[in-house]
């Protein structure tokens, strides 16, 4: 899941509004959500491939329409090793969130669904949905 989590971060810090800040002497990168200086977490979750579906659907609004879905919605419930992964991202202020879903096929999580960039309110409707 590392390697997930690496392409994650290689797409999101090519966003305008990521900045990347050094920490420890310069070792490291930490992620940022530059308009609030908000730290950026990766993370993942894993769904039932009865949500299939309901999951590829969300994935394809257009951005206001996932919004407003999002925000009627409750929690999808995640299952341990599932079919379906969500490979996300969320700053600490759950301003912003980057969501990719992904289906298991050929022994690894092959996309299933562009990459969804979301900001304000999205973001904050899309961490709660998804437990970020």
């Amino acid at each position: 899941m590392e390697n997930q989590s690496q392409w994650l971060k290689e797409v999101v810090v090519l966003q305008p509004y990521i900045t990347r800040k050094p920490m420890f002497f310069g070792l490291f990168n930490r992620l940022v959500y530059a308009p609030t200086d908000s730290r950026i977490g990766f993370t993942c979750r894993y769904y039932a491939p009865l949500l299939r579906d309901e999951l590829k659907e969300l994935f394809a609004l257009e951005d206001q329409a996932l919004e407003k879905r999002l925000a009627k919605m409750n929690r999808f419930e995640q299952a341990v090793n599932g079919n379906l992964l969500v490979d996300c991202c969320v700053s600490e202020d759950k301003e912003f969130a980057a969501l990719q879903l992904k289906h298991f096929a050929q022994i690894d999580y092959q996309p299933i669904s562009e990459m969804r960039f979301l900001q304000g309110e999205a973001a904050k409707h899309a961490a709660k949905v998804f437990d970020l």
